[in-house]
C-alpha cells in the first residue's frame, strides 16, 4: 500500500492506484459536502460509488452526522440523487445509531422506557418507527411570559412522570433549544442514574461554518455541565457507529476506506477506526489548507473531488 504523507491521488499513476484499488473492500462516504450538498449532487460522485460497488465489487455506505434525517429519508435521498446503494441498512446516521445502540442495553424496555429527546422530529420519527415512544422531539418549550425559572421547576419537576420510565435523554440540533429543555434533561438524568445519555454528534458549527450557526456540541455541553455526565456520541468520529458492522462481520476496519470532506470529523473518523482515508475538497478543507494546519487530522489521501477518481476506473 501508499506510504508516507498525504498524497494528491491525482499524481499517481494508473498501476499504482491499480494497487490501492485492491486494498479495501467497503467505502464508507460521507455525505454533505463529500457527495452531495443538501438535494444536489456533487458532480462525477453518484458515478464514483456506483462503479466502485457494480464494477469492483465495494460494499459501499454511505456515513452522516445529518440528524435532520431519518436512515429511510436518507435512502430515499440518495435514490433520487443516483446513488445505487441497495438499502437502507447502508446507511448509518445518528438517527439510526441511536436505535441500534438502544436496543441493545440491558437497562433499557422500550415496552415501558420512553425517550426524552431535546433535538429534531427526525428523532422522534425514527424511534416511533422502530416500536420507541419520545417527546419532546421537534418542540418549542419556552418558558412561559412572566413566569419564572421557580415556577417551571415546581410545576414540571414534582411529578413523579418528570423522570420515572425515562430511560434515555437523547440530545440533537435544537433550533428550538431552551432553558426548559435543559432544566428537563439535566432532571432526568440526575434523577435516573441509568438512563442513557446520548448525542447524535458533537459538531461544534452546524453545517454552515462561514456562519457560525451553533451546533449540536454547544446544546449538549450545556446539559452534561448540568447533570455531570458525559454524553455517549452516536456519530463521527466515534467508533461506536460502527460497532453493529464490526461485531456482524461486514466490516473490517483495515480493509475499508473512508472518504470525507472534514479533517476534523471524517479523517479523525477514520483514524480512529483504523481505517484508510481519502480527504476530499469540495467542502472546506483543499490540500493547501490542510498543509497550512499541521494541527489537523492529515488524510491518506486527497483529491480535488471524489469524481476524479473516474479517470483511473
Amino acid at each position: 500500500m501508499l506510504e508516507g504523507g498525504t498524497i494528491n491521488m491525482l499524481d499517481l499513476s494508473g498501476e499504482q492506484v491499480s494497487e490501492w484499488l485492491r486494498s479495501f473492500d467497503t467505502v464508507l462516504s460521507d455525505g454533505d459536502g463529500t457527495i452531495w450538498q443538501d438535494d444536489t449532487a456533487i458532480e462525477g460522485a453518484a458515478a464514483v460509488l456506483n462503479a466502485l460497488q457494480n464494477q469492483f465489487g465495494k460494499r459501499v455506505y454511505l456515513i452522516t452526522n445529518n440528524g435532520l434525517k431519518t436512515r429511510r429519508e436518507l435512502f430515499e435521498r440518495a435514490q433520487r440523487l443516483g446513488f445505487q446503494v441497495p438499502n437502507d441498512q447502508h446507511i448509518i446516521s445518528p438517527t439510526a445509531t441511536i436505535v441500534d445502540h438502544l436496543k441493545q442495553l440491558p437497562d433499557f424496555d422500550s415496552t415501558k422506557h420512553k425517550v426524552f429527546v431535546v433535538g429534531n422530529a427526525a428523532i422522534g420519527r425514527e424511534l416511533q418507527a422502530n416500536g420507541i415512544d419520545s417527546y419532546g422531539a421537534g418542540e418549542e418549550e419556552p418558558l412561559p411570559m412572566g413566569e419564572k425559572w421557580q415556577d417551571f421547576a415546581l410545576r414540571e419537576f414534582t411529578k413523579p412522570e418528570a423522570a420515572d420510565n425515562v430511560g434515555a435523554v437523547v440530545v440533537g440540533w435544537d433550533e428550538h433549544f431552551s432553558y426548559c429543555k435543559m432544566a428537563r434533561a439535566s432532571h432526568i438524568l440526575c434523577r435516573n442514574g441509568s438512563s442513557a445519555f446520548l448525542v447524535t454528534n458533537r459538531d461544534a458549527v452546524h453545517k454552515y461554518p462561514a456562519l457560525c450557526i451553533p451546533g449540536t456540541a454547544a446544546f449538549v455541553a450545556g446539559i452534561e455541565a448540568c447533570a455531570g455526565r458525559e454524553a455517549l456520541e452516536m456519530g463521527k468520529p466515534s467508533p461506536v457507529v460502527l460497532e453493529p458492522l464490526i461485531q456482524s462481520g461486514a466490516l473490517r476496519p483495515e480493509r475499508t476506506l473512508m472518504i470525507g470532506d472534514c479533517p476534523k470529523i471524517d479523517i479523525a473518523f477514520a483514524r480512529n477506526c483504523g481505517m484508510q482515508s481519502l480527504l476530499v475538497g469540495t467542502g472546506s478543507y483543499q490540500l493547501d489548507i490542510l498543509q497550512q494546519n499541521g494541527s489537523l487530522p492529515q488524510p491518506d489521501l486527497y483529491l480535488p473531488r471524489l469524481g476524479d477518481l473516474l479517470q483511473f476506473l
